[in-house]
């Protein structure tokens, strides 16, 4: 809490700060005149390299060219500030000699300025105002917003290096070193102002960008310092890096723009970007054309730049109208009233321009004057503008508050505005706004007897007021749907009953305590507009509940997911244990039950060697020996079913060659084995041979066993990084549609374990199949 107060002081603080540091400079300023000319040494000799127009030394006769002999009764050389910006600002005397005359001259510089001079100075004292007026009041509105706080620094940086530019251009009280420093700092404070605009965007770029700006505005400050301190001597140098900062800065805020115009599904978000681009392009572009570019490439500036700071101002008024205002108007329709505009000030002021020049205020006709006008034509029409928008509010407010035709007007611009919202508290507030009421009360009831209530205004205050509406709609709705004007004592002034789809709405409008009361003629257009009202607030209604539904739908989809997740971990697990325990089984026989056979069949071959020919013991014995050979020879079929060796020892290919040999011998059918890019030496992981092979081996025996098919086809193939197989047979078929409920029921169970088993490893079952037509199995698996 602490903390939000020492910020909001520093705010209130930075910006009385501003207003002292205006009225200081502007008080300077029309106590001290413009000279206006910009000394080079050649060759020991100071020459004129620039004289301003509207300078005093220009004035006074003073060119380009020109030689400097002194000032102020001192040697040239030796004037302060010739030595630290080679200007001549602070005159009172000069002596100069013309460059093609060999006379001495002497001009006495005024020691005020003339009134025209200082009235032509107002307007870039209004033009700092206003940075400074837009970023406090946007922060005042909306304090909380982290892009009302960005802007107000923005504003506050550029409206002082504005109010410092005819300071600085009289080397008034460190003016000059506070404007290159502070304009060094307005490109990283626009920059921080886009990277929160719309929305956050700190990416890498932005970082970066913000990074180079402030080493290059650390740069401008010593290079500042060491111009002041007299070390160096690189005004130009200055000058040329500020305004190459500022145009990277401004080139990193359009990026940031066309980012969030592409980046953002948000249709509001980007008509807001679209209206700071208008913006930007009315405040910046004049101010590169004229000033920036001329002055970095060195080439004669357009005369009377000073019009690009008049459309600077479009920046703060554009951004401060986008963070404070909820609904704006749309950016193509304000792009066509701003092109409007400009052209009519454009033709006016070539219109005013003619008339000045006919009634010989104007000597002649240049683009000078054109421009001298043009920013003046614009400030009245903008005038006029807001004065005649002022006057229409009064009138219509306190002399014609309800006109004849203003109430249906009303209603019809509330009827155009509704179809472009889409919240529901945005409707009811533009509703009540529009109209012009204290407060607007609705209940919604459905089909299920359900209540939904929404309140503005005054309403909203009053849980008394709404308890009584309520009870007077549970009345109401089975009397009668006809709208009517309440009674005096009535909490609101009007109730308009509406049946929308499943839905009946009960609209109050209006407070008792209403200076201005409904008329009886005013109720066919309020039934009509409340109408659209409850259809647009139903319609947001079931928006939400069918939001609810499918969110409601995307969670248990979610814990569905994570079931069976959690399902195919089991199931691997349990295949995992399930294969292991076949192995230990296989073993165990092997080590165990096989080894006992076969040392009992070399028993009884020895045994059947040392009994005589004729011992009657000699077919037992043989009997027994073919007993013991085939316990061992199914011994080892088991050993072999449980885990077959070929296929820990040899791998997946070899295993299953190994295994269409054996099915061909012991079973009619042909087997032909198709093998694409594996190869006998890869080898897979374990659990992935072993589900690869039972695959292979389930698929298999279903096809001898139900196809009645005397061909098989069996494809094994590497794809990137699956393993795909195939077993297709010709035989009978069956019904796909089936195998849901043999899995169900247990029927065919085969197919349900061979499905889970691959399913666990992250791979898929795809089973082919129609009566008569044969089945193909496929299956892929993640190879790793």
């Amino acid at each position: 809490m602490l903390k939000k107060i020492i910020w909001r002081q520093a705010y209130n603080i930075a910006s009385v700060a501003f207003v002292l540091l205006t009225i200081m400079y502007f008080v300077a300023i029309i106590n001290h005149p413009y000279v206006g000319l910009d000394l080079n040494n050649h060759n020991g000799k100071w020459i004129v390299a620039d004289s301003d127009p509207y300078g005093e030394g220009y004035k006074l006769g003073v060119r380009v060219g020109d030689i400097i002999l002194r000032i102020n009764n001192q040697e040239t050389g030796d004037y302060h500030f010739v030595q630290k910006w080679g200007e001549t600002e602070g005159a009172s005397v000069i002596e100069f000699q013309k460059s093609t005359e060999s006379t001495d001259y002497i001009i006495k510089i005024p020691k005020r300025p003339s009134k025209l001079m200082v009235f032509s100075e107002i307007p870039m004292a209004i033009l700092g105002l206003v940075f400074m007026f837009f970023g406090y009041f946007t922060w005042f509105k909306r304090p909380y917003m982290i892009q009302a706080r960005a802007l107000f620094w923005a504003n506050w940086f550029i409206g002082l290096a504005i109010i410092l530019t005819p300071a600085s251009s009289r080397v008034l009280m460190f003016s000059r070193d506070l404007e290159s420093i502070v304009m060094s700092l307005v490109p990283l404070t626009l920059v921080d102002l886009f990277s929160v605009f719309p929305s956050e965007n700190r990416n890498r770029i932005n970082w970066v960008g913000r990074n180079i700006l402030a080493v290059t505005s650390v740069l401008i400050i010593a290079l500042t310092v060491l111009q002041s301190a007299g070390i160096l001597h690189i005004n130009s140098s200055i000058k040329k890096l500020i305004l190459t900062n500022l145009l990277v800065g401004i080139l990193l805020v359009l990026m940031n723009l066309w980012l969030s115009i592409r980046t953002s599904n948000d249709t509001s978000e980007k008509n807001q970007v679209n209206i700071v681009l208008l913006g930007i392009a009315l405040a910046f572009l004049p101010f590169i054309i004229l000033t920036a570019i001329p002055v970095i490439l060195n080439t004669q500036p357009i005369v009377n730049t000073e019009i690009s700071y008049l459309f600077v101002s479009a920046f703060p008024i554009t951004l401060s109208y986008v963070i404070v205002n909820k609904y704006l108007l749309d950016c193509h329709q304000l792009l066509e009233y701003t092109l409007i505009f400009l052209i009519e000030g454009v033709i006016t002021s070539i219109v005013v321009t003619f008339v000045l020049f006919f009634v010989n205020v104007f000597g002649n006709l240049n683009i000078e004057k054109f421009l001298a006008v043009l920013p003046l034509t614009l400030a009245f029409m903008v005038y006029i503008t807001f004065l005649r928008i002022t006057i229409k509010k009064i009138i219509n407010t306190y002399l014609f508050p309800e006109g004849k035709h203003a109430f249906k007007k009303r209603i019809l611009d509330l009827n155009e505005r509704l179809i472009s919202i889409h919240e529901e508290e945005s409707i009811l507030e533009e509703f009540v706004n529009s109209l012009k009421i204290q407060g607007a009360f609705i209940i919604i009831k459905d089909d299920k007897s359900r209540n939904f209530n929404k309140s503005v205004g005054m309403f909203a205050e009053n849980i008394n007021e709404r308890y009584k509406l309520q009870e007077y709609f549970r009345t109401e709705q089975k009397i009668n749907l006809e709208a009517k004007l309440l009674s005096d004592d009535s909490q609101a002034e009007v109730y308009i009953p509406v049946i929308s789809d499943n839905y009946i709405c009960g609209i109050f409008l209006g407070h008792r305590y209403s200076k201005i009361k409904f008329k009886k003629e005013d109720l066919a257009f309020i039934t009509l507009i409340s109408s659209q009202l409850a259809q647009r607030l139903t319609s947001a209604l079931v928006t939400k509940e069918l939001s609810n539904e499918i969110k409601d739908l995307a969670n248990q989809t979610f814990k569905l997911q994570r079931k069976t997740q959690g399902l195919h971990g089991i199931t691997a697990v349990l295949f995992r244990n399930f294969e292991r325990e076949r192995k230990s089984i296989a073993h165990e026989i092997h080590d165990g039950p096989l080894q006992f056979v076969l040392d009992l069949d070399r028993r009884l071959k020895k045994l059947t060697k040392d009994v005589s020919a004729k011992d009657e013991m000699v077919e037992d014995v043989l009997y027994m020996r073919e007993l013991v050979e085939e316990l061992s020879m199914e011994l080892r079929l088991i050993c072999k079913g449980l885990r077959p060796p070929t296929l820990s020892d040899l791998g997946l290919l070899s295993a299953t060659e190994l295994m269409c040999e054996e099915i061909m011998l012991n079973e009619p059918i042909l087997i032909s084995l198709e093998i694409v890019g594996i190869n006998r030496e890869d080898r897979f992981d374990e659990e992935v041979e072993i589900a690869a092979y039972r695959f292979l081996q389930e698929g298999i025996s279903n096809a001898v066993k139900h196809s009645n098919s005397n061909e098989l086809k069996v494809h094994l193939e590497m794809k990137e990084s699956k393993i795909e197989l195939i077993v297709k047979d010709s035989g009978k078929g069956f019904d796909t549609n089936k195998i849901d409920d043999w899995l169900m029921t247990g029927v065919h169970y085969g197919i349900a374990g061979m499905k889970e088993r691959l399913e666990s490893l992250g791979g898929n079952l795809q089973i082919s199949s129609s009566n008569g037509r044969g089945t193909m199995l496929k299956a892929i698996i993640p190879s790793s």
